[in-house]
């Protein structure tokens, strides 16, 4: 039994438990009406902690507005349930929590798409604003009651409903977390720029996750409404937001299951405390603070509590048996769907691959490049030199989408692709790595590899998160072709370490390797070897040779180490104040005098020898 099968059925049992115990409990009437209450109120604030995470968490997005969308959600409901009274409860309420949810999640929608352009305090303050927008609205229409509520809504919540939503939800997000589409929401927080470039359409990930956490919003609200039984606008205000945002900073952002514990915890305790009377609310401000100075990143930071080590530990006298059970009843091979493998459109690899011609941008009144002309050949490893500011790297995000250019066109493969964004010239064959190095810092490294996949893959959300035939088939095709293209840099070993902690040198091995997932006919390298040292360096020559020979990719290559250039280029473009001063063989180059006085300087050994680019 693997990991991830314990997991489920731990999970499983787990969930089943605590609802059993928990209703004889309340059955038996060992939990007090008064105590039953807190249980759903823990249970709302739980749904509202998770899906506020994963805005804030696992998108890294700071919104201040989520009180918003629980109170839409809450007077859609009721307003349903109240009109509907033809219609049986067990049919009207969930009916109402359902379009409660929807609703919120088209507000979502309508602010998503603004906000999400922006970033930081300033998402903070669109979102702030849009909170209270909603309290303000709410206040002035008839039909809600206007300042003083809404009344004569029914109970309805009880126990049941929220313990089986707040599973639901839970679920999804942690199944949705673990698909293509959950690497994809947190390869935005890591590094939006470098999601972008592996084929992450970031705009629409992003609008995915607010919506969805507005539209769990908006059914925490309708359980809310329909256990007050009364309602008004002011419940809803800014300090409700924030306290669903100290639930998840304390929790930690990124961990649903520290959502969950500090959810609890900060609802219960208020009422723990009520004895101490004025003195409750103090203590209450005060173990916030100690928690936020001794555990900056919350409870569990982005790590999830696992109970698969008890389970390891409790399995333990079992295994033999399991080992002896297998042998006997071997599995069957499981079907596998590898990743789709672009089948580019093209006439004649004969033809350049990639080509520029007459390419330019200005910012304002600055000329940054002009009259770019550069190409391609199909397999063709080709270096990009020249001194700092030169505006090679320029070059490179005009080539990928980053700049748009101001004149001239790009052709990749016969088609021009100005105009298109990241996403999409990444998908139609080009892949690039950084000048400074990109990763998903807090992802695995097979995680890594795996988000370039994005391009390849088909299955859909609910596919990931119902855990279908089709997402298990492509999830195990990736993980197999991922492990493949690690073992060509020799790096199938650190496969599950974090990024963040492997050496410099395969720091930038790893870079390369994400590219290349996304199957490019180019590929281009910004200064690969910053940074290493001369035995890094030589690797790195080995293994940009191998990666030209075993996937049929043209390499355009910025560099300063000039024995590199030398050693692997079979022509170089030399790029001075913006413009193309010099093509030509390394030979060429190095005998310039154009090159030499505005490059490098003194004249370099026609066959790579020791110099180095100076500047």
């Amino acid at each position: 039994m693997n990991k991830k099968t314990r997991a489920c059925i731990l999970n499983l049992i787990a969930i089943v438990a605590v609802y059993i115990i928990v209703s004889m409990m309340i059955s038996s009437g060992a939990i007090s009406r008064g105590d039953r209450s807190t249980l759903m109120d823990i249970g709302i604030a739980i749904i509202m902690a998770v899906s506020l995470n994963l805005t804030t968490g696992f998108l890294g997005q700071l919104a201040l507005g989520h009180a918003g969308f629980m109170a839409i959600g809450a007077y859609t409901a009721a307003l349903i349930t109240k009109n509907l009274t033809s219609v049986n409860l067990a049919i009207s309420f969930p009916l109402g929590l359902i379009a409660g949810g929807l609703m919120a999640a088209v507000f979502g929608i309508i602010i998503g798409v603004p906000a999400l352009r922006l970033k930081g305090d300033y998402l903070a303050i669109i979102t702030l604003g849009f909170g209270e927008i909603i309290r303000v609205i709410l206040n002035n229409l008839p039909f809600t009651g206007g300042a003083m509520g809404l009344n004569g809504i029914k109970r309805v919540t009880d126990f049941n409903y929220v313990y089986i939503i707040v599973v639901l939800v839970v679920a999804c997000l942690f199944t949705l977390g673990r698909s293509r589409h959950g690497r994809a929401i947190l390869s935005i927080r890591e590094n939006e720029v470098a999601a972008e470039s592996t084929g992450i359409p970031t705009t629409y990930y992003k609008v995915f996750a607010f919506t969805l956490a507005a539209f769990f919003a908006g059914i925490a609200g309708g359980l809310y409404a329909h256990k007050m039984g009364n309602m008004s606008p002011a419940i809803f205000d800014f300090n409700k937001s924030i306290d669903y945002l100290v639930m998840v900073v304390l929790g930690g952002m990124g961990s649903i299951t520290g959502s969950i514990i500090s959810a609890a915890v900060l609802t219960l305790l208020p009422e723990l405390l009520r004895f101490l009377a004025d003195w409750r609310m103090l203590i209450y401000s005060l173990l916030l603070v100690l928690m936020m100075l001794f555990r900056p990143k919350g409870l569990l930071g982005t790590a999830e509590f696992s109970l698969v080590a008890i389970w390891d530990w409790c399995a333990e006298k079992m295994k033999n048996a399991i080992k002896r059970y297998r042998a006997k009843h071997p599995k069957k091979s499981k079907h596998v769907t590898m990743p789709e493998v672009p089948k580019y459109d093209y006439a004649s690899f004969h033809l350049p691959v990639l080509e520029t011609n007459k390419l330019g941008i200005r910012f304002g009144g600055l000329q940054a490049a002009q009259d770019v002309n550069i190409h391609l050949m199909d397999n063709e490893i080709v270096g990009l030199i020249g001194p700092n500011g030169a505006g090679k790297t320029t070059v490179f995000n005009m080539l990928t989408g980053v700049y748009r250019p101001t004149e001239g066109d790009i052709t990749l493969l016969g088609k021009s692709i100005v105009g298109k964004v990241t996403h999409d010239i990444t998908a139609n064959g080009i892949a690039r790595t950084f000048q400074n190095i990109r990763l998903f810092k807090s992802m695995t490294v097979l995680e890594n590899i795996k988000v370039a996949f994005q391009t390849r893959m088909h299955y859909s959300v609910a596919d990931g998160v119902l855990r279908t035939p089709k997402y298990a088939q492509e999830e195990r095709g990736i993980d197999l072709r991922a492990r493949e293209l690690l073992s060509v840099f020799d790096m199938e070993d650190v496969a599950d370490v974090r990024a963040d902690s492997l050496p410099y040198g395969q720091q930038r091995k790893l870079e390369i390797c994400r590219a290349l997932a996304s199957n490019p006919k180019v590929l281009l390298l910004d200064e690969p070897a910053a940074g290493m040292n001369p035995i890094e360096t030589q690797e790195l020559m080995e293994t940009i040779k191998i990666i030209r020979e075993r996937f049929s990719v043209a390499v355009l290559l910025i560099e300063h180490d000039m024995k590199l250039v030398m050693g692997i280029c079979e022509r170089i473009y030399v790029l001075s104040y913006g413009r193309i001063i010099a093509e030509g063989t390394p030979a060429e180059i190095s005998r310039n005098p154009e090159v030499i006085s505005a490059y490098l300087g003194t004249a370099v050994e026609s066959e790579g020898g020791e110099a180095h680019a100076e500047g």
